[in-house]
């Protein structure tokens, strides 16, 4: 067991104090001052024994400024905290309308090349499939009409039947010959006009 004059001294131990004054800031080397406890002398007489005891004025007088004190400072401290947050939420909400702003410019952006793609997209389907309609339209067929294939036919019966033609018929079946090239052209040529104008 320790002696009360152990137990009632309490131990004062100091910091350490930094050796170089010149790189540490103001606020370090003079601390903020404690207040001071508020400790009742010891009374003899009737009420000594007792644990609740009137408080003097003076006493009160100085706790009241200390209290006032210390209130004012964490008044201003909460102050220029709220100021503080006020000024930082403010930069935080700017930023995220200015955001909010590019991402809609940036969406109206892609919606309209989106668009412009579908269009350009439809445009080259009806590209293709006009090339296609023109190049089966202007495929001439190698069907020859009937009265074409009749003149043949009389033509190499003619042919086979008599070895020795006269000048007479030779004239005619080039003349013959001469009207069927000169259909034949005419027609793909009018097929060909009547492709350009659909």
């Amino acid at each position: 067991m320790q002696s009360p004059a152990e137990v009632a001294a309490p131990t004062h131990r100091r910091p350490l104090q930094p050796k170089n004054f010149d790189s540490i800031p103001s606020v370090w080397i003079h601390p903020k001052p404690k207040p001071i406890a508020f400790r009742c002398p010891p009374t003899t007489g009737v009420g000594a024994g007792k644990e609740s005891r009137p408080i003097s004025l003076p006493e009160l007088g100085t706790m009241a400024g200390l209290r006032d004190a210390s209130l004012s400072e964490e008044l201003v401290a909460a102050r220029r905290r709220r100021e503080r947050l006020r000024a930082e939420r403010e930069r935080t909400e700017e930023a995220l309308r200015e955001r909010y702003a590019a991402m809609r410019r940036w969406a109206v952006e892609l919606e309209k090349w989106a668009e412009e793609q579908r269009n350009l997209e439809l445009e080259l389907r009806l590209l293709i499939e006009l090339r296609d309609l023109q190049s089966s339209s202007t495929i001439s067929s190698p069907v020859q009409s009937l009265r074409e294939k009749e003149r043949q036919r009389s033509t190499e019966v003619k042919l086979q039947m008599s070895p020795v033609q006269s000048v007479r018929e030779k004239e005619q079946q080039k003349i013959v010959e001469a009207q069927l090239q000169v259909r034949m052209p005419s027609h793909s040529n009018t097929s060909s006009m009547q492709e350009s104008a659909v």
